[in-house]
């Protein structure tokens, strides 16, 4: 595999962080948390500031890397749930964009500058860090590509992202669109966000701090309500904040884990000619609203109703194995196949008949796939018993 710059980079934080926080020697999460300080925190900022400098041309070498058949992620970056994304897209994509976790010094005003004020960023810092120790073999692996998103290097760029998405926004019909999720959803995201402030907490201590909160606001049903989530939520809470020795106290800043707007999405994506794909409802929406003409608008049509399962909940290792030996690869090829061809035809013009045709071959090599699979699991299941 012929590494790029984003590549050598990645290569070189992710060796950083094994080393800092003694990754590889340890054997669980609570001996890499009791490895995490404030000094440690403010050097990892340090370094990912100098590995990706204020001053460069990311548009360039994202350039470069458009010879794949890739895919941007675009969604919340969230470790708790990017590996079962990235397992299972991996059948359908040559390698996955993911955009980094960590805030950027270079881009931060200085005023929150983490290098200085390390404990403002330290439950961000955290989350970064799981993400990072959960991710990194499929980077290694080079299925992902952990790019940072250069709209926000650009002054210039980024002025006219923000102006083409706050143009956007503004036009929304129901500014509500995007945000009307049912109550779990809402809840999964809150826990999200509000979940670390509360292990090892008592539920009377949570609903009293849910009562206290001026954003959002609870009243006491809704905050013994979402206490009992919590409380059951706490198995997919970052391990890292069990065993760590800094308090999570006071103010402290949380970055938006979502790469970047639309507007710079599909501009890397026209740089990269990465498509774009999502598992969240509601940046789907946001794709079709905007009017993209987009091959996953127009693939959608094709195996939106199929029940695509392969590699859910499989161990990252096994599923590493696969792709290396190039199994279940048919799939992927046949999208290669789809995407040359619908790359050059409009959606207006896109028939029905087309679409049946490319719809029944990838029907067939989804059934070849669903045998392979099942000769995958027979072999797995044998090997398990003897």
């Amino acid at each position: 595999m012929i590494k790029d710059y984003f590549d050598l980079k990645n290569e070189y934080f992710l060796d950083f962080l094994n080393d800092l926080f003694g990754i590889r020697k340890t054997k669980n999460w609570d001996e890499i948390a009791k490895n995490v300080t404030l000094e440690k925190v403010k050097r990892t900022y340090k370094v990912f500031a100098e590995v990706f400098p204020r001053n460069y041309d990311y548009l360039g070498e994202l350039e470069k890397t458009k010879d794949t058949f890739s895919t941007i992620h675009f969604g919340n970056i969230k470790a708790s749930k990017i590996i079962d994304e990235v397992v299972r897209f991996s059948l359908y994509s040559d390698k996955i964009i993911v955009f980094h976790p960590l805030q950027n010094p270079s881009i931060t005003n200085q005023k929150f500058d983490p290098r200085k004020n390390p404990k403002l960023w330290l439950q961000d810092f955290l989350e970064a860090l799981y993400f990072y120790i959960i991710i990194q073999k499929w980077v290694k692996a080079g299925v992902v590509k952990l790019i940072i998103n250069p709209c926000d290097y650009d002054t210039e760029l980024s002025e006219i992202i923000r102006s083409q998405a706050t143009k956007r926004v503004s036009n929304l019909e129901d500014q509500l669109l995007y945000g009307n999720f049912d109550k779990q959803i809402m809840y999964e995201t809150l826990a999200e966000i509000l979940g670390g402030n509360f292990v090892n907490k008592s539920k009377t201590h949570i609903v009293e701090s849910l009562i206290k909160m001026q954003q959002p606001t609870f009243t006491e049903d809704e905050a013994i309500e979402f206490a009992e989530f919590i409380i059951n939520w706490k198995k997919n809470i970052n391990p890292l904040y069990n065993k760590l020795n800094i308090p999570l106290e006071g103010d402290m800043l949380k970055a938006t884990r979502g790469g970047g707007s639309l507007e710079s999405i599909i501009k890397i994506s026209e740089i990269t000619n990465a498509n774009i794909y999502t598992a969240s409802e509601s940046n789907w929406n946001q794709i079709k609203d905007f009017g993209k003409d987009d091959f996953w608008l127009k693939a959608n049509k094709l195996y939106s109703n199929m029940p695509l399962t392969f590699l859910n909940n499989v161990d990252t290792n096994f599923a590493l194995e696969l792709r290396k030996e190039e199994k279940l690869s048919g799939v992927r090829r046949q999208l290669k196949k789809i995407y040359s061809e619908l790359n050059d035809i409009s959606i207006e013009n896109l028939n029905e008949q087309k679409v049946k045709e490319l719809q029944e071959e990838f029907i067939d090599e989804v059934k070849i796939a669903e045998a392979e699979w099942m000769d995958i699991r027979k072999q797995a299941e044998n090997s398990r018993r003897y």
